[in-house]
């Protein structure tokens, strides 16, 4: 965990510039304006991303609302769907339909695009941080050799790297075509709860490798 960790203190900076750069390349490509700025985060110095926002009308907020408000009732009647599927849609359907919604009666929201941008890379440098704090102590609980707790560790935060340098570019692309009101979705459904995924997925491979090591020792030893 300790060589992690280090290679995110040295690497983490470096890899946040990435972001940006990756972002700042795709956003241009899709006709996005945008502009880095300067943003000292603890030991780091990021470079977070204004970009242009596309405004919604009051007729299209209206619709919005509409749709998703359908979406959601009719989904809730309608149980031939598999309820994971359903809830997942009502969930995306509730956020969207709620900022659409707080745009309606307010006609702006808290937070723009510079602080959405913080929010993502500083997330992003927590979670590289987080990650092989929280795999270590699950894996401690497992009994994995040292080499194969190491090589889970690492493999997580190397997946994660990339996964973060190509959400970000995605979220500001979409952002700066449908505006504000994916903000809050994208950042609570596909933000940090998708780091989760892979380390779920990778502890899972794991554990059924190690299930069936076990099952050869006890045969070896001819244990029943």
């Amino acid at each position: 965990m300790l060589i992690v960790e280090l290679l995110v203190f040295f690497f983490g900076g470096r890899a946040l510039d990435l972001m940006s750069n990756f972002a700042l390349l795709v956003a241009r490509d899709q006709g996005v304006g945008v502009r880095s700025f300067a943003d000292p985060f603890l030991w780091v110095t990021m470079h977070p991303i204004t970009f242009d926002i596309r405004h919604s009308d009051w007729i299209e907020l209206l619709v919005v609302i509409i749709v998703c408000a359908a979406i959601v009732i009719g989904l809730t009647l309608w149980t031939a769907i598999a309820a994971p599927l359903r809830y997942f849609i009502n969930f995306n359907a509730l956020l969207i339909g709620g900022a659409a919604l707080f745009l309606f009666l307010t006609g702006h929201v808290n937070y723009d695009s510079a602080a959405f941008s913080q929010l993502m890379l500083r997330t992003a440098l927590l979670t590289w941080l987080v990650i092989p704090v929280l795999v270590t102590f699950f894996a401690s609980l497992f009994p994995f050799r040292v080499i194969e707790r190491w090589m889970l560790i690492l493999v997580v935060v190397v997946w994660d790297v990339p996964l973060s340098i190509a959400r970000y570019a995605c979220f500001i692309a979409i952002l700066g075509k449908t505006g504000t009101i994916a903000m809050t979705d994208l950042y609570f459904v596909f933000g940090p709860l998708l780091d989760i995924i892979p380390v779920i997925c990778f502890l899972s491979a794991y554990l059924v490798r190690l299930s069936r090591a076990l099952e050869a020792r006890r045969t070896a030893w001819g244990l029943s």
